[in-house]
C-alpha cells in the first residue's frame, strides 16, 4: 500500500505543473526571458510545445526560486547558468566571462570592427553631423575583485582592451567610459548587470562633453527612492522580496518623450525638449542598449529632439539614412562582437 501511495504521490506531482497551467494559466516569463511561439498545428508543434511548456508551466517561478534557494545555502554557487555568484553578495553576467578572462576575438577581427566604426563616422561626417563611440563597461571589468576566485582576471587582452589602440589609429571618435568608472563599485547595482543613476549620469556628461556640451548631471544630487530589483536577481529569485536602493536623480526631467510605453525598454524612443528649458539645437540620434534606459533621460534633456534607438543596425547604409545633427553609437562591453560587419565596406578615409 505504501509503495503505492508514493507511485500516486509522483505522478500527481509530475503532473502538478501541467495541470496548473490548465487551470491557472501560463506562468510568466523569467528576467530577460523570450517568449516562445504559441504552438499552432504546424511541422513546427511538437518543438514550439515543448519550449512553450518548458518555459510557462504552473509554479515555474517558486520552483526556480527554491532551486537558486537550495543551490546558494549548499553549495554556494548559482543554479542559474546566465548568473555568477560573486562574493561580498555581487551578482555578474554569466555571457562577460569572455572578456573578463581575456578571451576575445581573432585581432584582424577587432581591426575590422575598428575599420567599420570609422567608415561610420565618416558616413556621418559626411553629411555635417557629429560622430561619437562609446562602450559600456561589463561589470566585472570595473569591479574585478568580487567576481569568484576560479575565474583568472585577463582583461588586459579582453576585445575591448586590444581595441582601444585600434580606435586611436583609425581616429574613432571615442570616450572611455571605463576609465572613467573604473575604482568606484557604486555606481553599478550589486544585484543587477547595469550602472546606476549616478554611474549612468557620469556616462552622460562624459558623451556630452565629447559633442562639446556642458553638463554637471553627475553633480546630482541624487537620493534613494524606492527599491530596486536586479535583472539578475530575478533570474535566481523572480519571487524572491530581495531588493536594494533605487538612485534616482532628484532634479527630475523636464523633455516629453513618444514610444516610451516600456520604461525605456522600447525599440525606438522619440524625445522633445519642454517649452522654455535651455537646451542645444541640435538633434541627437543615439544607437544603444539596455545600458540606455538610465542613461537616456540625460541626453534627452539635453537635446531639443531625440531618437534613442535599440536597433542592431549597424549598417554604413543605415547611418547614412539618418538626418540628425549628432550620433552617438553606445554598446555594452559584452557586444562588441555585434560590430563586427557582415562584409568589407569601402568608402574608409585613412
Amino acid at each position: 500500500m505504501r509503495k503505492h501511495l508514493f507511485t500516486w504521490i509522483f505522478i500527481v506531482l509530475c503532473l502538478l505543473p501541467g495541470l496548473g497551467m490548465l487551470v491557472l494559466g501560463p506562468s510568466p516569463l523569467l528576467a530577460n526571458e523570450a517568449a516562445p511561439r504559441t504552438p499552432a498545428l504546424n511541422a513546427h508543434f511538437l518543438s514550439d510545445l515543448t519550449d512553450y511548456v518548458g518555459t510557462r508551466f504552473a509554479f515555474r517561478p517558486y520552483l526556480v526560486s527554491a532551486r537558486s534557494f537550495l543551490f546558494e545555502k549548499l553549495f554556494r554557487s548559482s543554479a542559474e547558468e546566465q548568473v555568477i555568484l560573486g562574493r561580498e553578495a555581487e551578482l555578474y553576467y554569466t555571457s562577460t566571462v569572455e572578456d573578463y578572462a581575456g578571451e576575445g576575438l581573432p585581432q584582424e577581427d577587432l581591426v575590422r570592427i575598428a575599420r567599420h566604426l570609422r567608415l561610420l563616422q565618416d558616413t556621418t561626417e559626411a553629411r555635417g553631423a557629429s560622430f561619437l563611440f562609446t562602450v559600456a563597461p561589463n561589470k566585472n571589468t570595473l569591479i574585478p575583485d568580487r567576481m569568484p576566485r576560479r575565474f583568472p582576471f585577463g582583461h588586459e587582452t579582453s576585445n575591448y582592451a586590444r581595441l582601444k589602440p585600434l580606435l586611436a589609429e583609425y581616429g574613432v571618435h571615442t570616450v572611455d567610459l571605463e576609465e572613467l568608472l573604473a575604482g568606484r563599485p557604486e555606481l553599478y547595482y550589486r544585484t543587477d548587470s547595469h550602472w546606476t543613476a549616478e554611474g549612468a549620469a557620469l556616462a552622460a556628461d562624459a558623451l556630452l562633453s565629447g559633442l562639446e556640451i556642458e553638463s554637471h548631471f553627475a553633480m546630482g544630487p541624487f537620493s534613494e527612492e524606492g527599491l530596486h530589483i536586479g535583472d539578475l536577481y530575478q533570474m535566481l529569485y523572480p519571487t524572491g522580496h530581495g531588493r536594494e536602493a533605487e538612485l534616482v536623480f532628484t532634479p527630475g526631467f523636464s523633455y516629453g518623450t513618444e514610444g516610451d510605453a516600456r520604461e525605456g525598454n522600447a525599440i525606438t524612443i522619440r524625445t522633445h525638449a519642454a517649452a522654455g528649458t535651455e537646451h542645444d539645437s541640435r538633434s541627437l540620434r543615439c544607437l544603444r542598449d539596455s545600458f540606455g534606459i538610465a542613461l537616456y533621460p540625460y541626453l534627452a534633456e539635453v537635446f531639443e529632439n531625440a531618437v534613442f534607438s535599440r536597433s542592431q543596425d549597424y549598417s554604413a547604409q543605415a547611418f547614412a539614412a539618418m538626418d540628425e545633427d549628432a550620433v552617438i553609437l553606445e554598446i555594452v562591453e559584452r557586444n562588441l562582437s555585434l560590430l563586427l560587419p557582415a562584409s568589407e565596406e569601402g568608402g574608409l578615409t585613412a
